[in-house]
């Protein structure tokens, strides 16, 4: 697998490259580049000037000037003293997506580093081996020290890598020793440049995007059943409504919405009851779910500008024989991203929650209460809206901006920073409580077009027949009627939406 680190990938080409088989190397054109900035670095060294990170110390200490003979260490005691993270292991996942971000930056040849330190991580990818990078300590600017300097303690042969069978700690040395591969050797510059950059914060933010995108059809199948369930009507998604409304994603969701409930014999019967509107949950589901989208797409335009980008400072600018400073390390776009995203995840859910009120709610539902079989003596589903409810409440906490937080650290020098680590992290756990609540929809909606169904005999559209079709395949536990536990059932609910094989994004 050749990789030309120039070329511009987007977040589904960096999911789809982790995907192949190695082994990877670096193209031609990408060695040279990368060849030739780590001569230039070479040849400055022996100047008399002070070169940020290469001959003066680092953040508040960058005044002091290092002397010749203590080059090399200054980047080793970087490595080791940077190396101080905390918490468990970054998921597999996210370090493999990590090295391979990496090595997108460091392979420009804007950094000076080695072909040697790029083919290791290579080597990382090839074999299955991941270094331990522990979830904590980042602020996300001056680079993502704490877990890039653990991440690269391993190419010296110290550190850790985590055994992908039982998730132990084993030295690094043991490691390279069984696959025979040699300390490599650190030289000027190459110590800050392993530890600037934003790719680690990148690499989660792109673990929330790559479910994010997972989940969205689950949001708009689940926004269907429901609508069929709760006998709501599909008027209010036509065309030439949403036209009058400029905003085109507003416009996609309805049109998604009608696409899946076309030709229902419900959404006929519906033009002759009594009812003249749906509450907001139903009605306004394309003035909801449309912004949310509007975010999501741009979250992954930053996201990918990221991915595309240099990340490192110093710059190396070998043809033009400069050594330029800047901020690039800082990760305000991937913490502003993050922040989207959990800003649109959190609207979802609280759309979701507030369709399985509806749909379980004696006050508004169409069927028994609580969709009981026999209330009173059957509590039916009135515990999973409240389970439902307490992780909506959840998002509305974790939805608050770190973006907008900020700390001094380094002496004042790094005066302003990201937090984009903990915007990627608590992302994610937005993430898992809004598939926990829209597994939680599905299974309410379930139960109401069963009920419905059985009540009317009319047939649903042809998109909510085999979707219901394929859940009772996948799920038919949540379609059986009665009290029981449902913590079972929207469990399998949401397993099966993790699964990698449902519609695509959009």
């Amino acid at each position: 697998m050749v990789l030309e680190p120039q070329s511009k990938f987007s977040s589904d080409d960096v999911e789809e490259l982790l995907k192949k088989e190695g082994p990877w190397k670096l193209s031609p054109k990408a060695a040279t580049r990368v060849s030739k900035a780590a001569q230039f670095v070479h040849t400055v060294v022996h100047q008399d000037r002070p070169i940020y990170g290469i001959n003066t110390g680092f953040g508040r200490l960058a005044q002091v000037r290092i002397p010749e003979k203590d080059l090399i260490s200054l980047q080793i005691n970087l490595l080791r003293s940077h190396a101080c993270g905390l918490g468990a292991p970054s998921p597999a996942r996210v370090v493999r997506r990590l090295l391979l971000l990496r090595v997108l930056s460091l392979g420009k040849g804007y950094s000076g580093v080695s072909q040697e330190i790029i083919q290791r991580h290579f080597d990382y990818l090839n074999s299955g081996l991941l270094p331990y990078v522990p979830e904590q300590g980042s602020v996300g600017a001056s680079g993502d020290l704490a877990p890039l300097a653990h991440l690269s303690l391993t190419l010296i042969g110290e550190g850790d890598f985590v055994d992908p069978e039982t998730g132990a700690l084993i030295e690094a040395q043991k490691v390279l020793r069984k696959h025979k591969w040699q300390a490599i050797p650190i030289r000027p510059k190459e110590g800050l440049a392993l530890t600037n950059g934003t790719q680690f914060s990148l690499a989660w933010a792109m673990e929330v995007l790559r479910q994010l995108k997972q989940v969205w059809p689950w949001v708009l199948d689940a926004a269907a059943l429901s609508v069929e369930g709760h006998q709501a009507t599909s008027a209010v998604y036509l065309d030439k409504i949403h036209q009058l409304k400029s905003h085109p994603h507003q416009q996609v969701i309805a049109k998604e919405m009608i696409k899946r409930l076309k030709a229902s014999e419900h959404m006929k019967a519906h033009r002759d009851c009594d009812r003249v509107q749906d509450a907001y949950s139903f009605r306004c589901i394309p003035q909801v779910l449309g912004p949310c989208l509007s975010l999501i797409e741009k979250a992954d335009e930053l996201l990918t500008g990221e991915i595309n980008s240099v990340s490192d400072n110093p710059i190396i600018f070998a043809d033009d024989k400069e050594i330029l400073s800047c901020g690039h390390f800082h990760a305000q776009s991937v913490s502003m991203a993050c922040d989207l995203l959990s800003i649109a995840m959190t609207t979802i859910a609280n759309l979701s929650e507030r369709r399985i009120d509806q749909l379980v709610n004696p006050l508004t539902s169409r069927h028994s209460g609580f969709l009981a079989s026999n209330p009173g003596v059957e509590s039916g589903l009135m515990i999973v809206q409240t389970a439902a409810a307490s992780l909506a409440s959840e998002n509305k906490t974790l939805a608050h901006p770190a973006s907008a937080d900020t700390i001094s650290t380094n002496g004042n020098q790094e005066d302003h920073v990201s937090m984009a680590p903990w915007a990627a992290r608590k992302a994610l756990m937005i993430l898992g409580n809004l598939r926990k609540i829209v597994a939680s929809e599905i299974l309410c909606s379930i139960r109401s077009c069963v009920l419905e169904s059985t009540r009317t005999g009319k047939r649903f559209s042809g998109f909510v027949e085999k979707k219901l079709a394929s859940l009772a395949d996948d799920v038919p536990e949540a379609f059986q009627s009665g009290d029981r536990s449902f913590a079972k059932d929207w469990t399998a609910i949401e397993k099966l939406m993790a699964r990698e094989d449902h519609e695509s994004f959009r």
